[in-house]
């Protein structure tokens, strides 16, 4: 069996085992033990598909999450959750509701399917957006207030993405976002 392919193996088990551990918060042998179960169980059953390209999806070689950066991305995120939390309780709390609701329709250079998974529930995850579709490069975004799209336009969280797979981030001038359009309207569409 190949190195690399048993350290992810053994990543993925660790961190499922780690995730059922803190949701359970019992420690007890039989809890544990009914974890282990769990964790192999999805490890068997995902494993026809853990290396497979997405549909029409070429495999990028040479490109990785890297891991220690993927760990620095997790506060960063959270922390971009929490400022987003409190712009939306603003909007929803002023009493003329500010919010100017829109779709975004934008192109990223992410390196994979798997970048653009998690640049799209990057997005979802923080108050005041929703990726509503990702089609190759293309993703259809609604955002609440341009306040809540402010890092998507600017390319900060595309770009912290693109940071997770190259050492570099995106090695294009124009920036990890490229053919935005701001749809404010149905007959946009």
């Amino acid at each position: 069996m190949n190195p690399a392919f048993s350290r992810n193996i053994l990543i993925q088990a660790a961190l499922l085992m780690g995730f059922w551990l803190a949701l359970s918060g019992i420690m007890d042998v039989f809890h544990v033990a009914i974890g282990a179960v769990a964790v192999a169980l999805v490890i068997v059953l995902s494993r026809r598909t853990r290396n497979r390209p997405s549909a029409g999806e070429e495999k990028v070689p040479g490109v990785r999450l890297n891991l220690f950066r993927f760990l620095l991305f997790i506060p960063w995120l959270v922390k971009e959750i929490v400022v987003a939390s409190l712009q939306v309780a603003y909007i929803v709390l002023h009493p003329r509701v500010p919010a100017d609701p829109v779709l975004l329709r934008f192109k990223t250079r992410l390196p994979g399917a798997g970048a653009r998974v998690i640049l799209g529930n990057s997005i979802t995850l923080t108050p005041g957006t929703l990726t509503l579709r990702i089609w190759q490069d293309e993703f259809l975004v609604h955002a609440l207030s341009p306040v809540s799209f402010g890092g998507i336009v600017n390319g900060t969280l595309p770009r912290q993405v693109a940071r997770l797979y190259s050492p570099a981030g995106p090695q294009s001038p124009a920036g990890p976002v490229y053919d935005l359009v701001v749809i404010k309207s149905k007959k946009e569409l």
